[in-house]
């Protein structure tokens, strides 16, 4: 690639990072990578605003330039740099974005930090060896843009904020459709996989959950989710009293299954209702899964919930546990089973230095489960460190499953 200029200069469009890959795929070079910054993923669009997004890309376009690499922006809020890097140098540039964007959003709305995604903040994707993955994100760009296009043909609704009107509708519509239909419209399945080198792949745990998406659709499409604070735990909870509801017309199988919670429903009058209608045995097979965020801010109601998980011989699963977060939570201390971690770009790094930590996880017994999983790079990854169960995407291709809407 040639050296950029020293001065930062206004970014690109989406058109020249489109034509720069296709350039670099037909005379591919390595130690190139594609680093995507994205504010739509990340922050709440009632803080995207015009002053913020100018100062972002003031400031991306600056580490661009230091590291040689030039500076694309691919939406009204997001992107990208393209830049030859040695892995220490990446690493460093990664770290000057984070924390530059923290500063600036910090610096515009004082007090930001919780509403800030930040596992979503910034990505890499080497191109030698992630360039599909690359071309996807950078593809979804493209099909936004036109979208906004024919949007704006039509005369695009802003998005408003969730209300309780919203998670009222929810409960109006499991109650209209009824059990059977509701879960034929909006439940979905997700396997996690056992693979072990040298024996056949085998599902050894179904995921029931209700997706986001396909209820966006017919119910608030207009709504922006993020950044919905309390409002957004009230519809968790919601969609965790019809999963339980809805679970013996749902779950027909004898086979191991899964579904998510909020700690705080554990206490609802549902999951005592599901208590009394799941027979014993069916309850052996079920693991309930909780954040591991949830999990430490409501510790002490954790442990009441789970001594009667326990008590009925059902599991614990955590789920969202980051790779940066791998270990800081003694799961076998909080009876877990399974621990779900999370797949991501970068993470492979990540998990060789918390490789100690999964090691220890898999001494006490607890199973860790690689999730997110979208290229074969994480099973390889995996596999050396001891895990071998695997769940996302991909995972659905390998066992022969159409894709899910996610949730």
């Amino acid at each position: 690639m040639n050296e950029a200029e020293t001065q930062p200069v206004k970014p690109k469009d989406l058109r020249a990072l489109v034509h720069d890959m296709g350039h670099w795929r037909h005379a591919p070079e390595s130690g190139v990578n594609l680093v995507i910054v994205s504010v739509s993923s990340s922050l709440p669009e009632a803080k995207r605003t015009p002053p913020l997004i100018a100062q972002i890309a003031e400031g991306t376009a600056a580490i661009a330039a230091k590291r040689a690499g030039f500076c694309y922006q691919v939406s009204s809020c997001d992107f990208a740099i393209m830049a030859k890097l040695p892995e220490t140098a990446l690493i460093a540039m990664v770290r000057d974005l984070k924390v530059d964007m923290l500063r600036t959003i910090e610096r515009n709305f004082p007090g930001s930090f919780g509403a800030i995604d930040q596992s979503r903040l910034v990505l890499s994707y080497d191109l030698v060896n992630n360039y599909r993955s690359a071309a996807d994100r950078v593809a979804k760009y493209a099909e936004i843009a036109q979208r906004a296009v024919a949007d704006a043909d039509v005369g695009n609704k802003q998005l408003r904020p969730l209300t309780t009107a919203d998670i009222k509708n929810v409960m109006k519509a499991y109650e209209k459709f009824g059990t059977d239909k509701f879960i034929k419209a909006f439940v979905r399945t997700q396997d996690v996989m056992l693979d072990i080198p040298g024996k056949p792949p085998e599902s050894v745990l179904r995921e029931y959950f209700i997706s986001m998406d396909l209820l966006r659709k017919p119910l608030f499409i207009d709504v922006e989710m993020r950044g919905s604070g309390r409002l957004f735990n009230e519809f968790t909870l919601v969609l965790d009293q019809i999963l339980l509801q809805a679970f013996n017309q749902m779950h027909t199988t004898g086979e191991r299954c899964s579904i998510n919670l909020n700690v705080e429903s554990v206490f609802t009058e549902a999951f005592e209702g599901f208590i009394e209608a799941t027979p014993p045995a069916v309850l052996e097979q079920v693991v309930f899964e909780f954040r591991q965020s949830n999990i430490v801010e409501n510790f002490d109601e954790f442990q009441v919930a789970r001594g009667l998980i326990k008590s009925k011989g059902a599991h614990i699963a955590v789920d969202q546990i980051f790779p940066q977060t791998v270990g800081l939570v003694d799961l076998d201390y909080i009876g877990a089973s399974i621990a779900k971690i999370h797949w991501r770009n970068g993470a492979e790094d990540i998990l060789k230095e918390r490789e100690r930590a999964i090691k220890y996880l898999i001494d006490c017994n607890v199973v860790p489960v690689l999730i997110r999983v979208d290229h074969e790079r994480a099973i390889e990854v995996g596999q050396r460190m001891g895990i071998n169960m695997f769940q996302g995407f991909l995972i659905d291709q390998k066992l022969g499953h159409k894709p899910n809407q996610g949730t």
